[in-house]
């Protein structure tokens, strides 16, 4: 089943009240089971939905519908500094340990990643907080302020290719499909964009992956997995028909 498919079935629980106002949604994970597709899928299908405002997700408390009467304005650059300030001093994020990304703040937070680059300037040119090229941002211990944490495997450009490397291969990724986006993958391996183009480059130049509209798509011919079809056929044709019986 394609993310697409699934935004329409989802845009379609939205307006049918399946996901009323003010409710969750399933979890990712119970998502891609539902419509036996990897969660990378599912979290594409949702984009589109978050981007227009009709889904609304932050760290701890999933994907919600929006309440039109609950609803407070978005935080800027200020609040969001105000914030993050406050847990670096009560410990939230201990000296000598990794931020999350931005691409999680901006999750979290509800906003776009320049409103936290934004809100992250000044605590780096305060010193709180201090970045390392492609593996993020962390909080300066003042014991050893020029001492980074300890780097993670997560956070490498070999590990993200690898893990890219295995799906392709696995057929995670079919053949002609598009890649999750920068941003996705960003936030899934929790790191910045540029580690994710530079773990993407090599397989661009051995040909398992190519580039087309700013988009990155899977090359090589691999079988898909089966059962997929007909359980996205079962779940499309099955959401479809309740639309119809109750139109």
């Amino acid at each position: 089943m394609t993310p697409e498919l699934i935004t329409k079935i989802i845009r379609k629980r939205l307006a049918d009240g399946t996901y009323g106002p003010g409710t969750q949604l399933p979890a990712e994970r119970d998502l891609s089971v539902e419509f036996g597709v990897p969660k990378w899928v599912v979290s594409r299908a949702l984009r589109p939905l978050k981007d227009i405002g009709d889904l609304h997700s932050s760290v701890g408390r999933g994907t919600r519908v929006p309440d039109p009467q609950s609803l407070v304005p978005l935080p800027g650059i200020r609040e969001i500094e105000q914030t993050l300030r406050s847990r670096i001093g009560d410990g939230t994020y201990a000296a000598g340990t990794w931020l999350p990304s931005a691409a999680t703040l901006a999750a979290e937070f509800g906003v776009v990643l320049s409103t936290i680059h934004g809100a992250l300037a000044p605590l780096k040119g305060e010193k709180l907080l201090a970045s390392l090229g492609t593996l993020g941002t962390y909080v300066v211990d003042p014991q050893q302020p020029g001492v980074p944490p300890p780097d993670r495997a997560s956070r490498t450009v070999a590990y993200v290719g690898k893990v890219l490397r295995e799906r392709l291969s696995d057929g995670t990724y079919p053949p002609g499909s598009p890649l999750p986006t920068n941003a996705e993958l960003s936030a899934e391996f929790d790191v910045a964009s540029n580690t994710i183009s530079r773990a993407i480059s090599p397989l661009r130049a051995e040909g398992l992956v190519f580039s087309r509209l700013r988009r990155v798509y899977a090359a090589r011919p691999i079988t898909e997995p089966p059962g997929l079809a007909s359980n996205a056929t079962r779940v499309l044709d099955g959401d479809l028909k309740g639309g119809l019986d109750h139109a």
